[in-house]
C-alpha cells in the first residue's frame, strides 16, 4: 500500500542528541510544536532511535537513552521521548514521523552502545589503521560505530526495534537513517567475503585488493577487478533490508508511511552502499556495473528525502566557488535527486541549517528553491532555529505558496 506525501510538505527534524535534554522540560516540548505550526511546519522528524543504537523509547532489544554512561540523559529515565513528543505534536495538529537510525550501533567516544556487547556484528574495515577501533566509523575521524547490515542478528535486532515503532505509536510515518553501511572501507569480514563469493559465483583470488586498493599513504582507493560486482552486492544488500523493513511497517500498521533519508550525492554514494535511485534510472557512473540498477530501492518508498547539505544555493554560485560538480549546491542536488528518482516517488529536498548560520537570506532562498522545486523542503534541525532566533523567517519563508 502506498501512502502519499501531500505536495507542500514542510518537514522539521527534531534530533534528540541536540535537542534531548532541554525537551526533558514540558514546556520547552510545547514551545516547540508551537513554534511549530506557527511557522507552516506540517511533520516532524522525532528520533526514536538514535545513530548510537539507543532507542528514545522503552524497547524490548535496544538500550533505553537514560542508560548512557555518563548519565547525560538520566533526566529521560522511566519516560518515552517519542511518546511524549507525539502528545505534544497532536494539541497542535501535526503529524509525526519516526525517525530509526538503522545500522548505527555504537559509538568509540564513550563505548557505548549494544555494538561492544556484539562485537561480532561490527562492521570490519578494508584496514583497521584508517580507524583508532578495529571497527569501522561512519567516517575515519568519526565515533559512530557500524554494524554488517547482511548479519542476521542485527537484521533481527533492527526489523524487531522497528515494529515496536509501528505497532505502539500514533505517528504518520516511519523514515530510516544510516540504513546503509558507514564508508567505502567497510565490511570486510569473513562473513561479508563468502557472501559475495557466493553471489559472483567463485573465489576472489585476491583479497581485498580485487575489490580496490589504496594509494600508498593515503584513504584514496583504486578500483581492483571486481570493484563493480562489489558495489552492486552492497546496495542489493540494502535494498533487501529495506525490503524487509517496508514489509514489517506496512503488514504491522498499513497506514504508515514509508521513507528513507540519504544524501543527495548519488555520483559519489557507493561509498555508502546504497542505490537509492529508482531501478529506471541508469546512470552511467564509471564505478556501477551494467547490472547496478537492479540494486535501487527508490520504488520500495512513498517518497524519499534527500540532503541537499550545501552552502550555495545556486549551480552558479557553486561553480563561482569552484565546486567539483554542478550538484554541490541546492539546486544541482535537487536536479541529481529528481534525476535519480525519475518522477517514480515524492522527493523532498532537505537543508543543513548550519550551512546558512549568519546569513538568513541565504537560508531562505534554499528553503524556496526546496520548496519550489521538490515535493516540499526538510530543515534539520530544530535546534538551529532556535539558536539562530530564525522563527520568524521561517514562518515568512513558508507562508508564500510553492
Amino acid at each position: 500500500m502506498s501512502i502519499s506525501m501531500e505536495k507542500g510538505a514542510n518537514v522539521l527534524w527534531v534530533d534528540f542528541i541536540a535537542n534531548g535534554v532541554r525537551l526533558a522540560d514540558r514546556a520547552e516540548r510545547q514551545r516547540l510544536v508551537n513554534n511549530a505550526k506557527q511557522a507552516g511546519v506540517t511533520h516532524l522528524v522525532v528520533d526514536a532511535k538514535i545513530p548510537y543504537g539507543h532507542t528514545t523509547f522503552p524497547s524490548s532489544y535496544a538500550y533505553h537513552v537514560s542508560c548512557w554512561s555518563d548519565g547525560r540523559y538520566h533526566v529521560w529515565e522511566g519516560r518515552d521521548f517519542l511518546a511524549e513528543m507525539i502528545e505534544e505534536a497532536s494539541v497542535v495538529g501535526l503529524q509525526v514521523i519516526a525517525n530509526m537510525d538503522v545500522f548505527a550501533e555504537g559509538t568509540t567516544h564513550s563505548r557505548d552502545g549494544i555494538a561492544y556487547d556484539k562485537k561480532d556484528w561490527q562492521v570490519m574495515l578494508y584496514n583497521p589503521s584508517l580507524s583508532s577501533e578495529s571497527v569501522a566509523a561512519e567516517n575515519a575521524d568519526d565515533d559512530t560505530i557500524f554494524v554488517n547490515p547482511i548479519h542476521e542478528e542485527v537484521q533481527l535486532h533492527e526489523l524487531g526495534i522497528l515494529k515496536e515503532i509501528a505497532s505502539n505509536y500514533k505517528i504518520s510515518g516511519i523514515v530510516l537513517d544510516r540504513c546503509r553501511y558507514p564508508n567505502v572501507y567497510g565490511d570486510f569480514s569473513e562473513l561479508s567475503r563468502r557472501a559475495f563469493e557466493q553471489y559472483i559465483g567463485q573465489p576472489v583470488a585476491q583479497w581485498p585488493q580485487d575489490i580496490f586498493t589504496l594509494q600508498a599513504g593515503t584513504k584514496h582507493i583504486e578500483y581492483g577487478h571486481w570493484f563493480a560486482k562489489w558495489t552492486e552486492w552492497r546496495a542489493l544488500n540494502i535494498k533487501h533490508f529495506v525490503q524487509s523493513a517496508k514489509q514489517v511497517v506496512k503488514s504491522t500498521n498499513p497506514s504508515l508511511s514509508f521513507s528513507i533519508y540519504v544524501g543527495s550525492w548519488y555520483p559519489l554514494y557507493y561509498n555508502e552502499g546504497v542505490n537509492w535511485a529508482s531501478e529506471t534510472y541508469r546512470s552511467n557512473l564509471p564505478w556501477a556495473s551494467e547490472e547496478y540498477h537492479i540494486s535501487a530501492y527508490a520504488d520500495e518508498l512513498d517518497f524519499i528525502m534527500t540532503g541537499c547539505y550545501y552552502p550555495e544555493v545556486r549551480i552558479e554560485e557553486a561553480v563561482h566557488n569552484g565546486r567539483p560538480a554542478e550538484w554541490y549546491s541546492v539546486e544541482g542536488a535537487i536536479q541529481m535527486s529528481l534525476e535519480a528518482i525519475n518522477g517514480q516517488i515524492p522527493v523532498i529536498a532537505s537543508l543543513y541549517l548550519k550551512d546558512y548560520e549568519g546569513n538568513v537570506d541565504q537560508f531562505e532562498k534554499a528553503v524556496r528553491m526546496c520548496r519550489e522545486r521538490t515535493h516540499g523542503v526538510m530543515l534539520f534541525d530544530v535546534s538551529h532555529l532556535d539558536d539562530y532566533s530564525w522563527w520568524e523567517q521561517l514562518d515568512s519563508v513558508l507562508s508564500v505558496k510553492s
